[in-house]
């Protein structure tokens, strides 16, 4: 143990780490959307990895130091890398640390004004691989990054470690499926099963699903034929010091298929499309006047702006959506499973605008207020209900 903690002492007070950075890729086009960030110890050493190394500092209580400087490095270094704008940075977060004052002092505009990053480009990986002591506090942290523009990401689901509880309460932009769920899912009838389960259920809450360790053809082709959004592992790119596009076989694949897909689709649609007009209200207009009168006008209106672009995400081609009134918007969407889809629209809206609401009012399911005659009532939370009209 003494040679370790030598070792371990002397990483830190050299620094000798270095990141690397692997992409993440949109299964739909094969383009890069962002980059996972890694650690790696930049010189031989007993400890054998990062992770040995997060172990060891957590012994040693030297957690908050260690991801100082892993932070420090990726931010720098990306900065000097980057040549395309939008493209997400996953950065890997100890639910231990991310409460700190200290780490949201880090993540202050200005702090990333000066790397030349925007909030809405910082993707916060966390996974209950490291216990969650504070659960209440951690939720309200994750709440408060979400506030200010930062997106969410849950690592290892269909692991041991990230369940549904935690799913359910962050209620991430982004999900990624274990590697050991991807691993051989070309000829396991039980990851096909869960995967799709897993399609379905990210389409359903708009959670953008990355597929981690896709490492042969077999795997991508299986994920593809599933319609998993986003992938990543040593088919589509290697961790690497530079940030990397993806594999050039893997984006050939990946269009291939995705352009054959859509032609059948086509042709299947071709002279056979029924649309139908369905008009998108809120439920009660008097919970939408309760929401003006406790957040003001102007967030009122933001919440017109996140049903049409709840609704405008959820339209396939051919298909468009028109606000018609002060909070109705018309969407023409195609007859086939247009129930379905609207019912979609409107659990994908009630899980959005649960974020524009504090805390004690989620909590309590409702805003207290008064009607025109004075009399306290309480007032629910908004949702979506849509009515055909043609």
């Amino acid at each position: 143990m003494g040679r370790i903690k030598e070792d371990f002492d002397s990483i830190l007070e050299q620094q000798r780490i270095k990141p690397v950075y692997q992409p993440v890729v949109s299964l739909k086009t094969g383009e890069v959307i962002g980059y996972e960030a890694l650690s790696r110890i930049s010189s031989p050493t007993e400890i054998s990895n990062t992770e040995e190394l997060f172990h060891l500092a957590d012994i040693y209580g030297k957690v908050w130091e260690l991801e100082q400087i892993c932070r420090g490095k990726i931010l720098e270094k990306y900065h000097r890398l980057q040549r395309k704008e939008n493209r997400k940075l996953f950065l890997n977060v100890n639910p231990m640390v991310i409460h700190d004052k200290e780490f949201r002092s880090g993540f202050t505009s200005g702090y990333l004004n000066r790397y030349g990053l925007d909030m809405e480009n910082i993707v916060f990986e966390v996974t209950e691989r490291n216990s969650i002591d504070d659960m209440k506090g951690f939720k309200e942290t994750i709440r408060h990054y979400k506030s200010q523009g930062y997106q969410i990401a849950v690592d290892d689901a269909g692991s041991c470690y990230s369940g549904l509880n935690l799913i359910c309460d962050v209620v991430p932009h982004y999900l990624k499926l274990d590697i050991e769920l991807i691993r051989g899912i070309q000829n396991d009838t039980i990851k096909y099963a869960m995967v799709k389960a897993m399609v379905e259920f990210a389409d359903l809450t708009n959670i953008q699903l990355i597929a981690e360790g896709i490492e042969c053809e077999e795997e991508l082709k299986t994920l593809l034929k599933l319609g998993v959004h986003n992938g990543q592992g040593y088919f589509l790119g290697r961790p690497a010091e530079e940030l990397k596009e993806t594999e050039a076989a893997a984006v050939e694949m990946i269009q291939k298929y995705n352009a054959k897909r859509a032609e059948k689709i086509k042709k299947m649609d071709a002279g056979n499309k029924e649309f139908r007009a369905v008009l998108f209200q809120f439920d009660s207009y008097k919970s939408y006047a309760a929401y003006c009168e406790k957040y003001g006008d102007e967030e009122g209106d933001k919440l017109i702006g996140v049903m049409q672009q709840v609704i405008e995400q959820n339209l396939l081609e051919g298909e468009t959506a028109v606000q018609v009134s002060e909070d109705g918007i018309l969407a023409v969407l195609e007859k086939e499973h247009y129930k379905f889809r609207t019912e979609r629209i409107a659990t994908v809206f009630r899980n959005r605008i649960r974020e524009y609401y504090q805390k004690e009012d989620i909590e309590k399911g409702y805003l207290a207020g008064k009607n025109k005659h004075g009399e306290s009532r309480k007032y629910p939370l908004l949702a979506l209900e849509s009515e055909r009209v043609i």
